[in-house]
């Protein structure tokens, strides 16, 4: 089936009246059933429709999606209450895959022995028949076909508790009579529990055999079914040794653990079968304990959860096997079932376990905070932490409790081992070195501001790089440690208010070393590069951001130099002029005009010679140079170059250069004019490209290019919807309705083929938040009541029409609607 009508047909179920939700599916149901299992999310009242409908062929195939969501498990026992032979065998297997016995006791409820749909080839009675070794049969053991009962005893006697068993032979009792229970008897082989044998014997020949088996069951043992399949499932399913497919464990089914514990003294689990019973949130602990030394590596991995105690003493270094205790940790504290305050009163080595915590994690931070408030703002009981802590064999909190004991003279009073600065990117914290970092950014400020004078420079490096020092604490390290020290470390990936912090600095070494920053804007690059403050002032430009000028990568950051055409500073324009051309008269003005206003005519006149005129002729050609030189010699200059670089922004003309691109229909030329012109320094004229627009019509190409800029105004996005088709290589599309540039009603009214613009949602590219479908889905609910109202019929001619139809999506409802009549 084509997609765009899969989309449309999803999209009508979507749009109609919940009154012609049924009538619609029955005239369409040719097109609904190849949608129904092909694994798409489905409008829910689609779903509601098909079932209620009760089709055979219909709720099969729905049956069959694999969605998460689509068939949930509501909806399978509702199909399973529809007592349908067909429909059984596919629910039964459905809620076998997705572990839910209740929709599998639901198909048996609802199915009637009689009727030999259910005995047919390929159907539920042959299916079970022919299951051996799998969970699959569990709910079968209560079920109406004695036939299946008894296969499943005799497959699992051994797998399951006696009263299973016993309540099993009552459901054969109750739909095979005392012959079947004796034949039962007769062909068990292996009973797997004592006296057994005997019990069927005796109870196939007693007046009430019913009776006799439930007076040796005992009460209330085993009687939820949920729980008998799970049991079934690690008995049967599980892998010998690695503990099987989890992903499909019906964790949410309560279990007693003692008829459990029981059940592993009775028939002891394997440690693969165990391991199963792990993903329980309240496996008991001596359980847990029991499979973590069987498999700590597995166990530390996938258990739901662990006790403590396997952190503690011996437990977490069983045998030899070696296993992420880091990771352990991060999942027990962050999940809740590891108390950190024990984990950190407990647990050895303390680097072990502070190397471990999530300190992202609030909680975390918190705890660590009260481990660390008794070495208060003492600069020497840090460092003296910082010194024991490679070493120290205790936990965390024996740490800090053997540290403030420590006497004065005992205390370190000095960094261990200083070290300077490492090559900027390449030198991350490692071993204590981190985790010292991690205890500072959870101490007080005040205690920070007393320790940042005894940090040595790697350590300076490391907070300014990855400890998100606030703006008081930078200022202190840049006092205390110098700002080449500052300047050195900003090399490094920042935070953004470390970033901002700096910048606040205006210093000029520092300003050089974040100019390379992605993260910087472009106006901070500009600001930088014209030598202003970001409190007001002159901030010199750094010799050193010269240098890196000079090295920049023109393919990927030629913006970044462009920054520099209003500098004003002739070593930054130095740079400019003899690597970039400049492509517009109002760029080479702008130039001019920002030297002069910071340096002076003489400035401007020593720099702009007839020499350099030469040298970058492509930059200024002669009627530029004429303009220069002429301002140069009038009373007024400056003035007349501030009227001529007006006269170049006139939005008349800007727009004149933006057409003026012959012989070509690519957006990517235009593309390129406008990326100069916007580069240095010319902002789009969006109201005169509009009018200009609306009276003699801009080149589809030209509007392909303006469109990828993010301040398009939405009467030109409108205008290229309405050029082109729509299809999933139109980026800008998605770009313009994610930022709210384009509504999404606008792609219902304007853009075309409507059989893109239905499909557009769900395409794969276009990742969106539903909500911005919103008012497409209004408008469209909209035209829909308008011209096709309650008519089956003009819906029917609408899908029909929309896989070839070139119109819009009002031009498709109208047309349906009136073909329709």
């Amino acid at each position: 089936m084509n997609s765009h009508v899969q989309s449309a047909l999803k999209t009508a179920f979507q749009l109609a009246e919940p009154s012609l939700v049924g009538p619609l599916l029955t005239r369409l149901r040719a097109e609904v059933r190849p949608l129904l299992g092909r694994g798409e999310e489905l409008p829910g009242r689609l779903v509601e429709a098909v079932v209620a409908s009760g089709d055979r062929e219909l709720c099969a195939a729905l049956v069959g999606n694999s969605r998460p969501g689509v068939c949930d498990t509501a909806t399978l026992l509702r199909v399973a209450a529809l007592g349908d032979p067909g429909l059984g065998r596919e629910v039964y297997r459905r809620g076998h895959v997705e572990a839910e016995p209740g929709v599998q006791a639901a198909v048996l409820a609802a199915a009637d022995p009689a009727d030999p749909g259910w005995y047919a080839p390929g159907g539920l009675v042959e299916m079970l028949l022919g299951e051996e070794g799998k969970s699959m049969l569990g709910p079968a053991l209560k079920g109406p076909f004695p036939e299946v009962v008894a296969h499943a005893v005799r497959l699992h006697v051994s797998n399951l508790p006696l009263p299973v068993v016993l309540d099993a032979c009552e459901s054969l009792l109750a739909h095979g009579g005392p012959a079947a229970l004796a034949e039962l008897a007769d062909t068990l082989d292996r009973p797997g529990h004592p006296g057994l044998l005997a019990l069927l014997h005796e109870a196939a020949a007693a007046p009430d055999p019913a009776a006799l088996l439930r007076s040796h069951r005992a009460p209330g043992e085993w009687t939820d079914l949920a729980a008998v399949s799970v049991l079934l499932r690690i008995r049967g399913d599980m892998g010998r040794d690695a503990g099987g497919d989890m992903g499909r464990m019906p964790v949410h089914v309560p279990l007693d653990w003692e008829l459990v514990r029981r059940e592993h003294e009775r028939r002891p689990f394997r440690t693969g079968k165990l391991m199963a019973l792990s993903k329980w949130p309240d496996c008991p602990d001596d359980l847990l304990l029991e499979i973590f030394r069987g498999n700590p590596q597995w166990s530390a991995q996938n258990a739901a959860r662990l006790p403590v105690e396997v952190l503690l003493g011996t437990e977490a270094r069983v045998g030899n096997e070696r296993f992420d205790v880091d990771a352990l940790i991060r999942r027990g504290v962050s999940e809740g079932w590891l108390p950190l305050d024990r984990v950190l009163a407990e647990a050895a080595p303390a680097r072990k376990v502070l190397a471990a915590l999530e300190y992202d994690h609030e909680p975390t931070r918190k705890a660590v905070a009260e481990l660390v408030a008794p070495l208060g703002d003492d600069p020497t009981a840090w460092l003296t932490l910082y010194k024991r802590l490679r070493r120290f064999q205790g936990s965390a909190t024996e740490l800090v409790a053997k540290v403030c004991a420590s006497a004065a003279a005992r205390r370190v009073t000095a960094w261990p081992d200083p070290l300077g600065p490492g090559e900027p990117g390449k030198e991350n914290p490692e071993g204590a070195r981190r985790i010292f970092l991690e205890l500072f950014g959870c101490a007080t400020e005040e205690t920070q501001l007393a320790l940042v004078p005894h940090l040595d420079m790697r350590a300076v490096q490391h907070l300014f790089a990855l400890g998100k020092p606030s703006p008081r604490v930078c200022a202190e390290i840049v006092a205390v440690h110098g700002t080449e020290l500052a300047a050195h470390a900003s090399r490094v990936v920042l935070v953004q208010d470390v970033i901002d912090g700096l910048l606040d600095r205006d210093d000029p070494l520092i300003n050089a070393q974040l100019f390379e920053d992605y993260r910087l804007g472009q106006q901070e690059r500009v600001r930088i590069l014209a030598g202003v403050g970001r409190g007001g002032g002159v901030v010199p430009v750094h010799d050193g951001l010269i240098g890196s000028l000079r090295n920049l990568h023109l393919s990927s950051d030629r913006d970044w130099l462009m920054a520099g055409i209003t500098s004003g500073d002739t070593k930054v324009l130095d740079v400019v002029l003899d690597r970039l051309r400049l492509y517009t008269e109002a760029g080479r003005l702008r130039l001019v005009i920002a030297l002069w206003e910071r340096q002076g005519p003489d400035a401007v006149r020593e720099f702009l010679t007839p020499a350099r005129f030469r040298h970058n002729k492509r930059s200024w050609p002669a009627r530029t140079q004429r303009a220069v030189l002429d301002a140069l010699d009038a009373p007024e200059g400056l003035k007349g170059l501030r009227e001529r670089l007006a006269a170049e922004e006139d939005p008349a003309r800007v727009v004149a250069l933006l057409r003026n691109v012959r012989n070509t229909d690519e957006p990517a030329v235009y593309a390129d004019r406008i990326r100069r012109i916007v580069a240095e320094g010319t902002e789009l004229p969006w109201d005169g490209l509009i009018r200009a627009h609306a009276e003699d019509p801009l080149p589809t190409a030209l509007l392909r290019a303006l469109v990828d800029m993010y301040d398009c105004p939405r009467s030109l996005l409108l205008a290229c919807l309405a050029e082109g088709h729509l299809t999933s290589d139109e980026w800008w599309v998605g770009s313009a309705l994610g930022r709210g540039s384009l509504p999404s009603g606008d792609l219902v009214q304007c853009a075309h083929p409507a059989s893109a613009v239905v499909a557009y949602p769900s395409n794969r590219y276009v990742r969106l938040d539903a909500r911005v479908w919103t008012q497409a889905l209004a408008e469209a609910r909209k035209l829909a009541r308008e011209h096709l109202g309650s008519n089956v019929e003009a819906w029917a001619v609408a899908l029909r029409l929309l896989p070839e139809f070139h119109g819009t999506v009002p031009e498709l409802i109208a047309t349906a609607g009136a073909v329709a009549g």
